[in-house]
């Protein structure tokens, strides 16, 4: 029997990242105006496009202040190495987020991994604000900025061969990611997400237990 490819879909904000980097910088520069939005997004009322929109129309700031403010954000310890353990494996590595490209290309070069593939929302600093473009078309979902969901089906017809999906996350936006993944880690709110659904996951701290979980299940050499 042909052992199936692994394919590794990890979420950045707050999985790879160590605290939620987007939601952490409109706090910061709305002074927390963002939080108002947060029910809504929650219960489905407003999309994470309105959201985001919302939130960096709320929050002025300048480069020199993003970035020093996103030089205070740190990854997971375990992401690094788990990174040479899927190269190594052959394993497919795959960072999808309904975040902003803007800062994950910055954090992702401060720990020079600016070579992994990145699926997310695009955005850039003009008029002392964030202004953000949604280049992904989401078919179905009218929930995300970039479903999750639907950019795994796509990989899936991208490799083109049968493949076992991984999805690592940690929140609301990662909900999509779990109807279409064979085996999902989670923590946080899709671990609560998870049990409320009734739908099986693996409990996880650290990518050092992502890593040693999809071993001991032969996912990972």
């Amino acid at each position: 029997m042909t052992k199936l490819r692994t394919a590794v879909f990890c979420d950045f904000d707050g999985t790879i990242t160590l605290r939620d980097v987007g939601y952490s910088i409109f706090h910061h520069f709305s002074g927390g105006r963002n939080d108002e939005l947060l029910p809504d997004w929650k219960s489905g009322r407003i999309s994470s496009r309105e959201t985001l929109l919302r939130e960096a129309a709320m929050s002025p700031l300048t480069a020199e202040q993003l970035y020093a403010y996103l030089d205070t954000f740190e990854i997971d310890e375990g992401f690094a190495p788990f990174v040479t353990r899927c190269r190594e494996s052959g394993c497919e590595l795959i960072v999808v987020s309904d975040g902003l490209d803007l800062y994950i290309h910055h954090l992702l070069g401060k720990y020079n991994l600016t070579d992994l593939p990145l699926i997310t929302n695009h955005a850039f600093l003009a008029d002392g604000h964030i202004q953000i473009e949604f280049p992904h078309h989401n078919a179905t979902c009218d929930k995300c900025g970039s479903c999750k969901g639907e950019r795994i089906r796509e990989s899936r017809e991208r490799i083109g061969e049968p493949v076992h999906v991984v999805f690592v996350g940690d929140g609301f936006s990662d909900a999509c990611a779990t109807a279409e993944a064979d085996l999902v880690f989670a923590k946080k709110d899709l671990e609560r997400y998870c049990r409320v659904n009734n739908i099986e996951f693996v409990g996880y701290d650290t990518f050092f237990d992502v890593a040693r979980h999809l071993e001991i299940r032969g996912l990972l050499e």
